[in-house]
């Protein structure tokens, strides 16, 4: 796995939509792997869409539902998506402008390019 390779995919999510404020894929252990646009501080946004992710895996399976396949957070100030890819975290930020459902179609194909790479 080459970072050259993990980067265009992220890059053109990125640049899909202004709206679209960071992209990140996060190792399995919870560091920033690639990221493309604003961040606060790179290593605490990782660990905690990192964390997460796992948080949300520990309700569903006390809830005996598995693991998630997406975590999707609108909130005032913005949205988060994540998700699984192999055994990394890939995650998305947005402005609360964005359209859910456009931004999770362009999520959901980044992934699917993503996790042929991983």
């Amino acid at each position: 796995m080459k970072l050259s390779t993990l980067t265009p995919p992220l890059e053109s999510l990125h640049a899909s939509s202004d709206d679209i404020l960071l992209v990140s894929l996060i190792s399995h252990d919870g560091l920033p792997v690639v990221h493309v646009g604003e961040g606060l501080d790179f290593d605490d946004q990782s660990a905690l869409f990192f964390e997460m992710k796992k948080t949300c895996d520990r309700v569903l399976q006390s809830l005996k539902l598995g693991h998630s396949e997406e975590v999707f957070i609108r909130c005032r100030e913005g949205c988060i998506s994540i998700w699984p890819v192999n055994d990394m975290v890939f995650a998305c930020m947005a402005k609360p402008s964005i359209n859910s459902q456009r931004m999770q179609m362009l999520v959901w194909k980044t992934v699917s390019r993503l996790s042929g790479l991983v």
